[in-house]
């Protein structure tokens, strides 16, 4: 039977300013927010559904900040699919058909 030894951990940092002052690598769901902008640093590297095409603002605060971007929505697998965005896709595609029936329904 195998042991376990715990290993030493950092510390969990828990507000908004540490996880992006200490992150080397900020993975998030949704892209990053105004308030936000301040906070990315050079060379970190930021993994999220970036959605550049609307929001000129952000374009703009990752280029001139020098991040790392790579976008979910962009990943694509050995077949050429979108893996990532796929999954996102379809529940956004029920949510709209049960909100219309929501909305049908008033």
């Amino acid at each position: 039977m195998m042991s376990y030894t715990p290993a030493p951990a950092p510390p969990i940092v828990s507000a908004p300013d540490e996880v992006w002052g200490e992150g080397e690598m900020i993975v998030k769901v949704k892209e990053p927010i105004a308030p936000e902008y301040s906070r990315m640093r050079e060379d970190q590297l930021l993994f999220t559904y970036l959605h550049l095409a609307p929001d000129n603002e952000l374009t703009e605060q990752l280029l001139n900040r020098k991040i790392i971007g790579v976008a979910y929505e962009t990943i694509t697998d050995r077949k050429g699919t979108l893996p990532l965005l796929t999954p996102m896709s379809e529940v956004a595609g029920r949510m709209a058909i049960q909100s219309a029936l929501t909305i049908w329904k008033r």
